[in-house]
């Protein structure tokens, strides 16, 4: 099935003479609700691509039924391969990437084949762009069953070499690439992911959303009252090291009794031990653990947190520091991984170092107006370079030199727009 984009004035530009080169992404990975970060970065992505509209290039998307409803937007903004399946199968994916997206590829004249999910099929025609979010599976392997370390050791590597440009969102992630990979550095872009400014709180509305308040406001969770909270939204998953947390954050509540914190984010493989962590007696009552929470409910409890903590030993990127910079909300991220890449070096703590991490919340919840006023100023310009147009021209330009339209050799990120 094929959903054609709706009429939209042709992009500006000197005209060329040349039919635009064809461009397939891959989103057959892309379960709505259930790829995390990686879903969220990569509609981020498309989206300040649709805004660019460059006359060059069409870009089509190879999706899951479901894709349409989760966003609709997209759906409007490019024409749609569709595939009649709901994604809970993974087997049928696989199948159908090695069966209907090498038909679709060649129905659609694409030239260029953007495989986003971290894996290429064995029959690809086209030219391929592979984005590798992370490598986590091959440098932490313990986090993974036998069978999800079997396939991304079988997988990454093959992936990786049918690839001209292979896509990361850090210089972190691209070292990883290289030296577990065996990639040439040359053939990796790092294309960071972005963040939108967010508004000021809109008036309020006739019909607010449900939930909300009649000021369009999601209320905060009756437990906290009007205490002050600090929030990590992280799955359960081991390398978000929800323990540390735990542990530093029992030595802030004995000496700041109003103080709590709260965990959104699903449950993993960590949720038992987090659990039994946060109900001994020196934690009980004091740290709200929400699950999975909608999204402007996250975005209330983002906006009204006294800091993000972030004190994860592994990420690919890092969005929700870079989300709380842009929110005006102060946070502390571990040294970990990409973390550093994101967060300004002055909010980095040792990542499994407890006592550090309770003596800088502390700081933090104690921080006077002044001194909180310039980090929020320091961390919103640092946010701020972050645009989605840096990260649509990146994609874009790994695009061109895919097909072999010039462009040069992988490089520093475009530079961030005015």
């Amino acid at each position: 099935m094929s959903i054609p984009p709706p009429a939209v004035p042709p992009a500006t530009g000197p005209a060329t003479g040349t039919r635009p080169t064809t461009v397939l992404v891959n989103l057959l990975w892309l379960v709505p609700g259930v790829v995390g970060g990686s879903e969220e970065s990569t509609t981020d992505a498309l989206r300040a691509v649709a805004e660019l509209a460059p006359d060059d290039l069409e870009v089509r998307l190879a999706v899951l039924r479901p894709f349409l409803h989760a966003h609709p937007d997209l759906a409007d903004a490019f024409a749609c391969e569709v595939l009649d399946l709901d994604g809970r199968s993974k087997p049928r994916r696989v199948l159908a990437e090695q069966s209907w997206l090498p038909r679709v590829t060649r129905r659609t004249g694409a030239s260029v084949v953007h495989h986003a999910g971290g894996v290429v099929p064995v029959r690809h025609p086209g030219r391929v762009v592979l984005t590798v979010h992370d490598l986590q599976p091959l440098d932490l392997p313990r986090n993974f069953r036998p069978t999800k370390r079997a396939y991304i050791r079988a997988m990454a590597g093959r992936s990786a070499r049918a690839a001209e440009v292979v896509v990361v969102p850090s210089r972190f992630t691209r070292d990883r690439v290289v030296a577990l990979l065996g990639v040439p550095p040359g053939r990796v872009e790092v294309v960071p992911w972005s963040v939108r400014a967010t508004a000021a709180p809109s008036a309020p509305t006739m019909d607010p959303p449900a939930g909300a308040t009649a000021g369009g406001e999601f209320p905060l969770p009756p437990v906290l009252g009007s205490d002050p909270f600090l929030l990590y939204p992280a799955i359960t998953y081991p390398h978000k090291n929800h323990l540390t947390l735990l542990d530093a954050f029992a030595r802030v509540a004995a000496v700041e009794p109003d103080l709590h914190l709260v965990l959104t984010g699903g449950a993993s493989a960590g949720e038992g031990e987090v659990e039994e962590r946060l109900h001994r007696p020196d934690l009980a009552g004091r740290v709200l653990r929400t699950g999975r929470v909608p999204a402007p409910q996250l975005d209330a409890l983002f906006r009204h947190a006294v800091g993000v903590v972030v004190p994860s030993r592994y990420e690919g990127f890092g969005l929700p520091v870079l989300e709380a910079m842009a929110r005006g909300v102060p946070v502390l991220a571990a040294d970990a991984g990409s973390l550093p890449e994101v967060a300004a070096p002055e909010d980095l703590v040792p990542a499994t170092d407890a006592v550090a991490w309770a003596d800088r919340m502390a700081e933090l919840v104690r921080e006077d107006p002044a001194a909180r006023a310039r980090r929020i100023a320091r961390n919103r310009a640092l946010a701020a370079s972050f645009t989605p147009r840096r990260t649509a021209a990146g994609l874009l330009n790994a695009y061109r030199r895919a097909a072999g339209a010039g462009a040069g050799p992988a490089g520093p990120p475009p530079p961030t727009e005015p």
